[in-house]
């Protein structure tokens, strides 16, 4: 569960669409901090805040380093919140990761933003707060993450709050990368299909069950490319009492080729 920090060097935000929503890759860096995550904390807004606010309040401890997320639905934002934080603030380190920015040319001008980490940022930004920490930052403000195990990796389930549990929609996955070649979607671009450790996926949403999740969204780019783990998570979810809420995006014509 996520501890939060007296005076936290290290701030992981994003701008969500709404409140409702929660990112979980915020939870994916913070789960993979090791040693810094006693100094990290995940500080959520949403687009419709005003920007001004949130630097305030993402500048009131002085951190040394804020890592933002950045989506398509909060891009321009972002960009006018990093232009303020650089402003007010331009010895704080900022990060940016995402969608929008793993991939150039990137339709927002985020050149104020100190670093930008392309691709999977699990480990990845643990190692760049790590160096600049140690006073040896890359030299090179694009920065190239390789894709980290997924099988090792520490998964963000225990990092949602009982507020989130309570109020929010719950994001999950149990794969990632897409196999297909889609001209208009960026995840053609990823190099390929990775599945999470399946037994410890589903104690994971076992665990989250048992708090009282009962809204779950995948994010996997398509739920049944592999119909074996498929069929596992759905036998999850059959076996449980009703009511609950599961989102996933599917190709039906692979349920009938098993």
């Amino acid at each position: 569960m996520q501890q939060a920090s007296e005076t936290p060097s290290i701030i992981l935000a994003t701008l969500n669409a709404r409140y409702v929503h929660s990112a979980i890759g915020l939870r994916c860096l913070f789960a993979n901090m090791q040693e810094l995550k006693a100094a990290t904390v995940i500080r959520e807004f949403t687009i419709n805040d005003q920007m001004q606010d949130v630097a305030e309040q993402l500048l009131a401890d002085n951190p040394e380093v804020i890592g933002l997320g950045v989506y398509i639905w909060n891009a321009e934002q972002t960009a006018e919140l990093v232009h303020i934080l650089k402003r007010v603030s331009p010895e704080t380190v900022v990060v940016l990761g995402g969608p929008e920015v793993s991939y150039s040319p990137m339709r927002v001008d985020f050149s104020a933003a100190d670093f930008v980490i392309q691709g999977e940022g699990d480990e990845a930004f643990y190692q760049l707060v790590k160096a600049i920490q140690s006073g040896l930052s890359p030299t090179e403000r694009i920065i190239k993450a390789p894709l980290p195990n997924v099988l090792t990796m520490v998964m963000p389930y225990d990092e949602y709050t009982d507020e989130d549990v309570a109020h929010r929609y719950i994001y999950v996955e149990a794969s990632r990368g897409c196999p297909f070649q889609c001209e208009f979607c960026l995840s053609s671009i990823d190099e390929k299909v990775r599945n999470f450790d399946t037994d410890l996926f589903l104690a994971a949403l076992e665990k989250l069950w048992v708090r009282g999740v009962r809204n779950f969204k995948f994010i996997d780019r398509t739920f049944n490319l592999n119909i074996n783990i498929a069929s596992q998570l759905l036998d999850f979810f059959l076996s449980k009492p009703m009511p609950y809420f599961v989102h996933f995006e599917v190709i039906p014509d692979l349920f009938l080729r098993r």
